[in-house]
């Protein structure tokens, strides 16, 4: 135990990240309270994360936005209110989609690779020169073959969820003119051929070659079209026979992801309000065919489908929690007796089901989403081997709830960060740093940090670029560490960067302490352009402005600003010293802030000396 008057070095060092979710008195010395705007460096130390820029701008909220590239060609897209524009070259590509959060895939449709859209209305895809209704395009299956005049026949395909047309294929005889198509009530035959000797296909014209009841599905031909090989399909019908409800089942969807048997060779869509326990896959290499009969009850109606996971060769299907029902289960992939392959889901786990659709990502191989009760991560248990959900958020669960509008988050993976935005600010989790859980919390989360000033309503991430969208029509990136002072700016404005010290009581409250005069000092990243303001606050009381020390460095052969040349050229850490003291305190506090556009700033290590004095006591 130290004696009185002796001096005693406190140090603040190997520092990690913000902790809102623990008393400040009680937050572990290498960790803030509150730090603004930092981020871990290469060695895990805050630096002042870097600004961003706005690059286009539009005078709606952005809902979706996208660099994708197409036939070998990379684009900018973005949906903004109920518009989706070719960025570059500012071209309005469709207008009239919902005004709402929209996302975006890319799917190989046995060709090429396309880019999708859902926006909560609309099924669309990009081609590199439009964007299209996929309705526009869609498959029609071939529902029925070999079917004599009769009807009946082979079925061959699903209808398809996204068209109101279908072809059946019937074998003709020498003598029937009227065939029965395989519904009543249709909407139009819209085509009919048929096979000639030549193996050419001839279009018969309507009223002139044939009929249509439509009320019966009826067909009659004015003359007999026989099989021109016995046994062979030889006349070929397209009609559409609208189904209600159902292309709206896929084009309101707001969630997807791409899984298949043998590769992610299918797409699955859910998130439709109208049906929001059930979602639906495509048929393999094929986003423009969804067959009604391809898809999944998944859990009670009561909460619906937010979002999927990939889970090995399963893919997780998260749904909304009422502390009730089961909020993950898990779809397998598997071949039938056919060779066919099935879709098989079972409950998996339950817990806390996710509260937005946006924060759905992969870092690491973990899967995250973002619930009620905080960040949460799919994991193997050791001991088990099955699958639990566990919180990564702990540092910052405090703040983080107490977020309005939750359920408008948006979320993204950049770099080794999961970052998610809501209401402006940013929760920065960093999945090279674990917590090391405490006693009796069998948790352990991701080191974690808090940004402001970022309006963000959705992300992309392209390579190494984090962009992002705004309310007011906005589309930014944050720039690159390699532009030096450049960096440190949002769109020109300073950047707030603060790390404040837990509320200390150096394990002896009931003593005064005094600090010294002399040995109290922060080491300091260097930067070509840097600052501190030090401060810092006694037993609860305002804070008290200590020290504020300009730290450039001045690189040889570079432009330089003469106002703040220091000839310093030192590219070793940097100290300030406080040269400042403070009598007889319980509990002490240090700040360290910089706002200084296109300024650097980054925090290494502290050194406080201090002598213990006589017994504390309740102050008046």
């Amino acid at each position: 135990m130290a004696s009185l008057n002796k001096l005693i070095i406190s140090t603040y060092e190997n520092l990690k990240g913000v902790d809102f979710s623990t008393p400040e008195s009680l937050v572990d010395k290498n960790r803030s309270p509150y730090c603004l705007n930092l981020m871990p460096d290469a060695s895990g130390n805050p630096v002042k994360r870097p600004g961003w820029k706005m690059a286009y701008k539009y005078s709606e909220k952005i809902n979706g936005l996208w660099r994708c590239t197409v036939n070998g060609q990379k684009y900018t897209i973005c949906h903004c209110a109920d518009k989706i524009y070719h960025v570059e070259k500012n071209n309005l590509m469709i207008r009239g989609v919902a005004d709402s959060r929209s996302c975006g895939f890319y799917a190989f449709d046995g060709e090429k690779d396309l880019f999708y859209i859902l926006t909560s209305s609309e099924y669309l895809c990009f081609d590199g020169k439009s964007v299209t209704k996929v309705s526009d395009n869609a498959y029609v299956p071939l529902i029925s073959i070999a079917k004599s005049p009769e009807g009946g026949g082979e079925s061959y395909e699903s209808i398809n969820f996204l068209t109101s047309r279908r072809r059946e294929n019937f074998i003709g005889t020498d003598t029937a003119l009227v065939y029965q198509l395989g519904a009543d009530e249709i909407e139009e035959v819209i085509k009919i051929e048929v096979l000639q000797a030549d193996a050419s296909r001839k279009t018969l014209e309507a009223d002139v070659d044939y009929t249509v009841d439509n009320a019966l599905g009826r067909i009659t031909f004015v003359s007999a079209h026989p099989a021109v090989i016995t046994g062979q399909d030889n006349i070929f019908v397209t009609y559409s026979k609208p189904v209600e409800g159902y292309r709206e089942k896929i084009e309101g969807c707001t969630v997807c992801t791409m899984y298949g048997l043998g590769g992610e060779n299918r797409v699955f869509m859910s998130g439709n309000p109208l049906c929001p326990q059930k979602d639906f896959w495509s048929d393999v290499y094929n986003p423009f065919y969804f067959p009604d009969l391809n898809y999944s009850v998944i859990g009670s109606g009561q909460t619906a489908i937010m979002g999927y996971l990939k889970l090995g060769d399963q893919l997780g299907i998260v749904k909304e929690g009422n502390g009730q029902d089961i909020s993950l289960y898990l779809r397998s992939a598997s071949l039938d007796d056919e060779g066919k392959a099935v879709f098989t889901v079972q409950g998996g786990i339950s817990g806390t089901g996710a509260i937005s659709k946006n924060c759905f990502a992969l870092i690491n191989d973990e899967p995250l989403y973002l619930s009620s009760t905080g960040v949460m991560g799919v994991v193997n248990n050791t001991i088990t081997s099955q699958r639990v959900v566990v919180n990564r958020s702990g540092q910052i669960d405090a703040r983080l709830l107490a977020e309005e509008n939750l359920s408008d988050a948006t979320g993204c993976v950049w770099k080794d960060f999961y970052i998610i935005a809501v209401n402006g600010n940013c929760y920065v989790l960093d999945s090279r740093q674990m917590v090391t859980p405490k006693d009796g919390d069998r948790n352990s989360g991701y080191e974690a940090y808090f940004w402001n000033n970022v309006p963000a309503t959705c992300f992309e991430v392209d390579r190494d670029t984090l962009w992002f969208g705004t309310a007011d029509g906005r589309i930014c990136f944050f720039k690159d560490e390699v532009l030096g002072s450049e960096c440190y700016s949002d769109d020109g404005q300073p950047i707030h960067a603060v790390w404040k010290t837990p509320v200390e009581d150096e394990g002896r409250i009931d003593r005064f302490k005094t600090l010294q005069r002399k040995g109290c000092l922060v080491t300091l990243r260097p930067f070509a352009a840097s600052s501190c303001s030090v401060y810092m606050s006694v037993d609860g009381g305002a804070k008290k402005h200590v020290q504020s020390k300009t730290l450039d460095i001045t690189p040889m052969f570079s432009n330089v600003d003469f106002e703040r040349l220091t000839f310093n050229n030192n590219a070793n850490p940097q100290e300030i010293y406080f040269y400042t003291k403070m009598k007889r305190y319980k509990r002490i506090q240090l700040i360290f802030e910089n706002n200084v556009a296109g300024e650097g700033f980054g925090i290494q290590k502290i050194t406080k000396l201090y002598k213990l004095e006589n017994y504390s006591k309740n102050r008046r």
